[in-house]
């Protein structure tokens, strides 16, 4: 599978959960998680991994090989929410031996001439796609020495979505990009896939399922119960409210 850049491909290199720049005893070791790691340590690869098996594990393991291959650089992890960005950065704080306030957080509540300063001194930074596309356009930070980017839920990487204008520029102005993007549900068909992977950058796509050995035993069946409950007034009301919008809207595109 081809993206829309070219350039040199990555060493592959070994993966180790006690590898440098990791806590110790922190991250539970899984063969399947060191296996997408060593993937998308080569090349920049689409990982696909059912919710709950830790995809954001498999990003980290591949940010702290380059950031110990290539000290000089940062690594970026772009996410959807501000919730998103908060619970990986936790995680990132817990699981690599940097410094706390080396892993920044980006969202809209700060400011942008905070942003400017806190980038030059981070190590990591997670953020949320429409505050780096600002950043990028009013030159307030340089992708130039971003060692790896991660697109987490990549499936959004479609029309006018931030990660796309980020993507392109990432591979333009990094001296050694390396990218991983995540999704548990990439895209619908092939068609959708390969619109991600080319907007992205993506030349190799790496899937695990449930069904895949080493991740079966991390796996537990799900048991679903319905039960239907009573709605107070105030909720009938906003739903009524609704459904009587929704019928005008329809009523008028079918007249």
């Amino acid at each position: 599978m081809s993206g829309s850049w070219s350039g040199p491909t990555p060493a592959a290199v070994d993966v180790d959960v006690e590898g440098p720049l990791l806590s110790d005893g922190y991250l539970e070791d899984r063969a399947y998680q060191r296996q997408l790691a060593a993937t998308a340590c080569g090349a920049n690869t689409l990982v696909c991994l059912p919710t709950g098996l830790g995809k954001t594990a498999v990003s980290l393991l591949v940010t702290a090989a380059r950031l110990h291959e290539l000290d000089q650089g940062k690594a970026l992890l772009l996410a959807p929410t501000k919730p998103l960005t908060r619970q990986h950065a936790s995680f990132y704080r817990e699981a690599l031996e940097i410094p706390d306030d080396h892993i920044c957080v980006f969202t809209g509540d700060t400011a942008p001439a905070d942003r400017a300063a806190l980038w030059e001194s981070a190590r990591v930074v997670m953020a949320t796609p429409q505050v780096v596309e600002n950043d990028l356009v009013g030159n307030r930070i340089s992708l130039a020495d971003v060692v790896h980017c991660t697109f987490d839920e990549c499936h959004r990487a479609t029309g006018e979505y931030a990660y796309n204008y980020i993507a392109e520029r990432y591979h333009t102005d990094a001296g050694d990009p390396l990218v991983t993007a995540m999704s548990a549900s990439p895209g619908g068909d092939t068609e959708d896939i390969l619109t991600v992977c080319q907007n992205l950058g993506v030349d190799t796509v790496d899937v695990m399922t449930e069904d895949d050995a080493d991740v079966d035993s991390y796996t537990h069946e799900t048991d679903v119960t319905w039960e239907k409950i009573e709605l107070p007034d105030a909720l009938l009301e906003i739903r009524d409210g609704l459904n009587e919008v929704i019928s005008d809207r329809l009523g008028k595109l079918k007249s």
